[in-house]
């Protein structure tokens, strides 16, 4: 199976830096397992060679997981040169069928283990904020196996994130109640909530931390984004989305596509 990985690995990164689609691994004889998704997946990474500042986890909002033939969360990287700021445009000519994911970040201010308690890792957290998770599939149609999601880097495309808020005691203990407003232009195309993924950004850290094998341990200072709390929409260039956040997260989020 190590050459199936590399070749599939090198497949991948192919697709990955030039924005083509590929057929899906799992449609080849022989189904994926989720070990060989991830050593793909990790393989992937060691070909692009970018620099990891952090976790996306995938696939936490369980009400779409029909929507995708999905039954799992995921997760995969965020890396330094797909970190966007609110006032920075997002060219989609570098992702494949993009979609936008409006979801909750966390940022870590101390290494969590497996052995923490939920509010033992919640005060592994030193701020939050907005994001807006700008996903892709480098398979035709959004139509992939959970393990096909996985070697693809978990659907990561980039990552843009608003203005960050300390993470007190009774922000954190809100976040699972943050509402949330998504908007394309001044269209209102859904709502959501913090619970829905997972029940909370902190039950998704721990979800994550529990996914992670021991090479892969989070360290302090990465950050995580927690999984949208919307259903993915498609985006394209020309368009400005936003999301509104309410509760803890009174704040605001806007991203514009070239």
């Amino acid at each position: 199976m190590t050459r199936d990985i590399e070749a599939n690995a090198k497949t991948i990164a192919d697709a990955l830096t030039s924005a083509q689609q590929i057929p899906k691994l799992s449609s080849e004889a022989g189904q994926l397992s989720l070990d060989d998704a991830y050593s793909i997946a990790s393989r992937v990474r060691e070909i692009l060679g970018k620099k990891r500042v952090g976790r996306k986890v995938g696939f936490t909002n369980r009400t779409i997981w029909p929507v995708y033939g999905v039954d799992q969360p995921i997760w995969g990287e965020v890396h330094a040169d797909g970190l966007f700021s609110t006032d920075q445009p997002v060219n989609l000519a570098s992702y494949s069928e993009p979609r936008i994911e409006p979801e909750i970040v966390l940022g870590l201010g101390y290494a969590p283990t497996a052995e923490m308690n939920n509010e033992q890792l919640a005060g592994c957290v030193d701020w939050v904020a907005p994001g807006f998770e700008i996903v892709q599939s480098i398979y035709p149609n959004w139509k992939f196996s959970v393990e096909d999601s996985i070697a693809a880097q978990g659907l990561h495309g980039c990552l843009v994130i608003g203005d960050k808020i300390a993470a007190t005691h009774d922000v954190l203990i809100g976040l699972a109640e943050v509402p949330l407003a998504l908007f394309k232009g001044t269209e209102a195309i859904e709502s959501g909530k913090g619970e829905n993924a997972l029940g909370g950004p902190i039950e998704v850290l721990a979800h994550l931390v529990s996914l992670l094998s021991a090479a892969d341990q989070l360290q302090g200072g990465e950050l995580v984004t927690t999984g949208t709390l919307t259903d993915a929409w498609p985006v394209s260039p020309g368009e400005e989305w936003s999301a509104a956040f309410g509760g803890v997260m009174e704040t605001e989020l806007s991203v514009r596509f070239t």
